[in-house]
């Protein structure tokens, strides 16, 4: 009965205010609809509003007509009815006083931003959904006297974001659980002891009790080059001895404190590596101010290799110089054991910049190239021997000194004590290794883009070393000796181009190398990440805004 009721109550007020508007020239309304109003503005997508100011310009709409002279009362009466019946009524974009009054004009304005607002979405759609089922309903000159209702003030304005003044922090993870342990990490060269290991970490002293125990003692004999000891100790204490094989950095040998005892044990994923950046500006130093930036000196020496094939650090470096590093951190159980790998680096040197991006090949191997994928090292090294005399040049009419005639001597000759490391002075593929004529012990090496190195006379091989084994630039092949046509020990090193023998010490080298189609590819899609978070750091050292490495994590 009730609905009844108001449903008849509703159609009497609007015969009610039929009968005193029968001239409808005396209503004031604009030539705007609802509808246009509605679809004008998109109330569902376009979700930052901003009301303007009024406007003190008079109202010259051609259709305006005289306002009505119906009575205070029979109009109040009507309103009123009005808000008791249909309740919160939607209000359209233009609501006009009397033209005659030279009244103002209060709009609505939806002014579309990039900038979305997340909050108040579902009101906003709501409100939309009851404008547009009403709006069938509403009348014009129902709502005439309404304005009073809204008498906003100033409306907010979207601006455009800028940089804050200093870098956001962000969650990085874990806290430090123990801020009075220190890790010392070292990675055991070739010529090692368990001994000398001991005193690397600080724990000389425990080596004769560890000895005692037969399992752990087994797994620190077995330690080799590039094996990692971190050593954790609490106030001189050791509460944690960590052993890691680069072949299997997955998986560690834990030796912990237990009483007066210790206990080791095999663990998975004890350490956790995390994406750590940082970027500075250099004011007093390379080293100073990457310290002051949270960077350690193990990053920087790392970034230094990296750009020292373009930039002369001795000399090159200048105040004002822009640096930024992508790299890792590694944790135990929120506390940061040290550093790791540098990811990703941008420098720029007297206003030129250089990028550099770390690139794992599927053996595992890593080296660091250009956002385009060339190498950042130079494609060869001139000497394949450290610190070696050059004894014979290269000389396409030198005379033999064992066949006691002229014979094109092809390559250059590096004295050297037997056994000095020999090392491969470009990335390429074993072709050849095994006796080779008066060449003796011979390896050779094929690069990409014709080129192809041989190493002759040598004592023996590298361990393990195969026809078909990819190796690096600066890896270990093998050992100088004296084998074949030799009168002394030395290293024969030929460099040919296209199958052409060149003088390895003046020709012009490439640059760098490429990487094959499919590395190519790989590198791109896993480099993508790296290269946006240089494009972010651009940004802010451009802005002399630093980050340390404890932000962004």
């Amino acid at each position: 009965m009730r609905l009844i009721f108001k449903h008849m109550f509703f159609i009497f007020i609007i015969r009610a205010l039929n009968l005193l508007s029968k001239d409808r020239n005396n209503i004031i309304y604009s030539n705007k609809n609802w509808n246009d109003v509605t679809n004008k503005y998109d109330l569902l997508n376009d979700l930052e509003i901003v009301i303007k100011k009024e406007s003190s310009e008079p109202v010259t709409d051609q259709n305006l007509v005289p306002a009505s002279h119906a009575s205070w009362l029979s109009r109040s009466a009507v309103f009123i009815a009005l808000v008791a019946v249909i309740g919160n009524i939607p209000v359209q974009s233009h609501l006009i006083k009397d033209a005659q009054a030279n009244s103002t004009v209060k709009t609505f304005e939806i002014i579309p931003n990039e900038i979305n607002i997340a909050s108040n979405i579902t009101d906003n759609s709501a409100q939309a959904t009851q404008l547009s089922s009403t709006q069938n309903d509403l009348q014009q000159d129902q709502i005439d006297n309404l304005e009073d209702i809204l008498n906003g003030e100033d409306i907010l304005e979207s601006k455009e974001l800028e940089l804050p003044a200093r870098a956001l922090e962000t969650y990085a993870g874990q806290v430090n659980a123990d801020n009075t342990s220190k890790w010392i990490t070292y990675h055991v060269k070739s010529y090692d002891n368990a001994t000398n290991i001991f005193h690397k970490v600080g724990h000389q002293a425990l080596l004769k009790t560890l000895k005692n125990n037969k399992e752990i003692y087994s797994q620190i004999k077995a330690l080799k080059k590039g094996s990692i000891v971190r050593a954790n100790s609490t106030e001189g204490d050791l509460s944690d001895l960590v052993f890691t094989h680069t072949n299997d950095s997955k998986r560690s040998y834990v030796i912990s404190k237990q009483g007066e005892d210790y206990k080791g044990t095999w663990k998975d994923n004890v350490f956790e590596v995390r994406q750590a950046r940082a970027s500075f500006t250099i004011q007093n130093g390379l080293f100073f101010d990457g310290k002051k930036a949270k960077v350690d000196n193990k990053v920087i020496k790392q970034l230094v290799k990296v750009f020292d094939w373009d930039i002369d650090f001795s000399h090159d470096v200048r105040v004002g110089d822009k640096v930024t590093a992508v790299f890792e951190e590694i944790f135990h159980d929120g506390d940061k054991v040290g550093t790791q790998n540098l990811l990703a680096a941008e420098f720029i040197n007297k206003g030129r910049q250089f990028r550099s991006i770390r690139y794992t090949y599927a053996d595992g191997k890593s080296d660091y190239f250009t956002p385009q994928g060339r190498e950042m090292k130079k494609a060869f090294i001139r000497t394949p021997i450290e610190h070696a005399r050059v004894s014979s040049h290269f000389n396409p009419g030198r005379f033999h000194p064992k066949l006691h005639k002229f014979r094109a001597h092809k390559g250059t000759d590096f004295a050297a004590r037997t056994g000095t490391p020999i090392m491969t002075t470009g990335n390429g593929v074993v072709q050849f290794l095994g006796r080779k004529g008066g060449y003796g012990r011979t390896v050779i090496i094929k690069h990409r883009e014709g080129y192809t190195t041989t190493y002759a006379h040598m004592s023996r091989y590298k361990k393990g070393l195969k026809v078909g084994d990819k190796v690096y630039q600066s890896d270990l092949i093998g050992y100088v000796g004296q084998s074949g046509l030799a009168t002394g020990p030395h290293l024969h090193y030929e460099l040919h181009q296209d199958k052409k023998a060149v003088n390895a010490m003046t020709v012009a080298l490439p640059n760098s190398m490429s990487l094959s189609r499919s590395e190519l590819q790989d590198f791109r899609n896993k480099a993508v990440n790296l290269v946006l978070q240089l494009n972010v750091l651009h940004r802010f050292v451009e802005a002399d805004i630093e980050i340390d490495s404890a932000i962004g994590g």
